[in-house]
């Protein structure tokens, strides 16, 4: 037995009713609700209610009677108290207490959870593949003013070295490794062991670099692994990951504006930085080393001029091998590539001619 109970509550007829004050009497005999408008008198017992909304001790949901269920809300700090006192076997009040929220709180929290681990899983999983997807149908077009637009700002902000310039894209078509595709190379004046390739048929490489290699077949396994980015799209994959998918769908559905084209120019610096997974440099050993073997060029010229600066770095990194960083790994799978497949190394009179010129002009003003 207990005393008679009365709190002031706010009363629905349906979830969207208007709120009615009103006062709730509790007894022996069960829940009496007295509605001031229209004048009315609700009696129920416990097993009629649906279920209670615990969402602070000010903020108590009540529904009961059939569906669609009446509600009322008991703002006073007492009722919970009461509850607990009288009707704590009931498992609907057990639950209240056990948990400390409401089953409605906690299929809310639930959907919560459910939304952030979609989220979640969307953006490294389902953002990478409507990425690769995208830029597997991205027009040529389009890739080549992205990578231009790059291209122009590196141009802008940087002391070019004409002369190495000229003879580096000597050098490249000589090649011939991009067949009727147009690339332009950029010889960048710079203290900095540095090469990277751009969307669209662009490559720039600081001629800190160039000083660095020691035979034309090294040159040109760095250029075959530049050119296997630009050819297998990594660069601009990494570019789509990095600045977001929806620069991609306004660059497809938008085109390219003046506005556009300052955005992706002012992101060259922070894109030159990038690094590529293992499965990308995975991909572009493989194919720059077909290239070199078709080419009948040296394919250990693909690790020598990295071996190497890897072993003069010291305590500074090379710029060119945190991008493309060359783990044991990656080396000991140029190697296999090497041993199970037959290649023939030729000399080639036209490029060690460029290459000899290239070195013959080292300029140290920077």
């Amino acid at each position: 037995m207990y005393t008679h109970q009365t709190f002031s509550v706010e009363y629905k007829s349906s979830a969207n009713a208007a709120v009615t004050a009103a006062n709730l009497s509790i007894n022996e005999n069960g829940f009496a609700l007295k509605i001031a408008q229209p004048l009315q008198t609700i009696n129920f017992n416990f097993v009629e209610i649906a279920g209670i909304h615990r969402y602070n001790k000010k903020n108590v949901v009540v529904n009961f009677g059939a569906y669609p269920y009446q509600s009322f809300t008991c703002r006073d700090e007492a009722f919970l108290d009461f509850l607990k006192a009288h009707y704590n076997k009931e498992p609907l009040v057990a639950a209240l207490f056990k948990n400390g929220k409401s089953t409605f709180v906690k299929y809310i929290l639930i959907f919560t959870s459910l939304i952030i681990g979609l989220i979640v899983l969307a953006y490294f999983f389902l953002l990478p593949f409507l990425v690769n997807k995208a830029v597997e149908h991205f027009p040529q077009e389009y890739e080549y003013k992205f990578g231009k637009a790059m291209f122009n700002q590196v141009q802008q902000s940087e002391k070019i070295d004409a002369y190495k310039t000229t003879l580096l894209n000597q050098f490249f078509d000589s090649l011939d490794f991009a067949g009727n595709s147009t690339v332009q190379l950029l010889c960048v004046k710079k203290r900095e062991v540095n090469a990277y390739a751009l969307p669209g048929g662009f490559i720039v490489v600081y001629d800190e670099i160039l000083n660095k290699t020691q035979s034309s077949h090294e040159l040109a396994g760095l250029l075959a692994h530049e050119y296997a980015h630009i050819k297998l799209k990594h660069t601009l994959k990494n570019t789509f990951n990095t600045m977001g998918f929806s620069l991609l769908v306004q660059v497809i559905f938008g085109g390219f504006d003046d506005g556009m084209l300052a955005l992706i120019g002012a992101q060259t610096e922070q894109l030159r930085e990038l690094q590529y997974s293992r499965s990308l440099e995975k991909d572009a050993d493989e194919n720059g080393f077909t290239l070199m073997q078709k080419k009948q060029l040296d394919p250990k010229g693909m690790i020598n001029l990295f071996e190497r600066l890897n072993a003069e770095s010291n305590d500074k990194i090379p710029s060119i091998l945190s991008t493309h960083p060359l783990p044991e790994e990656r080396i000991n799978f140029i190697q296999k590539l090497i041993q199970e497949n037959k290649h023939q190394v030729k000399n080639n009179h036209g490029l060690e001619v460029i290459f000899a010129q290239m070195k013959d002009k080292n300029e140290n003003s920077y």
